[in-house]
């Protein structure tokens, strides 16, 4: 039924345009006008955009950061250092610190406080490294040596203080005598020049 009534609405419409309904009338000639703008000079075209602007297709735009040497080299240089080297150069600072303390005649705590972190620094790169090839560096092993001897002489110190006042600088008490310590402290010196150049020498 839908059908029908299209066809019929399609028929009437067909019928309504060819009889001429709609616009009634003359419609101007225009003929003449165009006429005249084709004789007309033509006039150069005004250009959308402004070519010395934003729109420019060689602006002159200064270089991004990442293309100038100095930012690459200095600000992007990626540290090529290996993590060990790191690890020793902190190391490096705490024994120079150690060997001053001992030039200076520092305080017992001063000295047990330096070698307390040179124990810390030790024990983290031994745990670190423990299956690395590192472990088999002259510098792993002089770096523990080192540590191990600052342990046991941060203890004979710490122990001198308290058990000097009970025993005498005969047999046992022999070793908390000032001139044993003493002698221990020299020896502990020179093993830190010693381990100092075989680390500076890795790094």
């Amino acid at each position: 039924m839908k059908k029908v009534f299209y066809k019929l609405f399609i028929f009437f419409l067909a019928i309504f345009v060819c009889s001429g309904a709609g616009y009634r009338g003359s419609l101007p000639d225009i003929e003449a006008e165009f006429e005249t703008q084709r004789e007309a000079i033509p006039q150069p075209t005004k250009p959308i955009f402004n070519t010395s602007g934003s729109n420019n297709l060689n602006p002159k735009y200064k270089k991004a950061p990442r293309e100038n040497p100095q930012y690459i080299d200095i600000i992007l240089k990626k540290d090529k250092t290996s993590p060990y080297i790191n690890d020793l150069n902190d190391v490096i600072v705490l024994l120079e610190k150690m060997k001053k303390c001992i030039d200076n005649n520092g305080s017992v705590q001063k000295f047990n406080a330096i070698a307390s972190s040179i124990i810390d620094h030790a024990d983290f790169i031994a745990q670190k490294y423990a299956d690395r090839p590192e472990k088999y560096y002259i510098s792993f092993v002089k770096l523990q040596s080192i540590a191990a001897e600052a342990r046991s002489l941060a203890t004979l110190r710490c122990e001198s203080q308290v058990y000097i006042k009970y025993l005498t600088y005969q047999g046992e008490g022999q070793v908390y005598s000032p001139k044993s310590i003493n002698a221990q402290i020299e020896f502990f010196r020179d093993q830190l020049e010693i381990t100092i150049r075989i680390l500076k020498d890795a790094t």
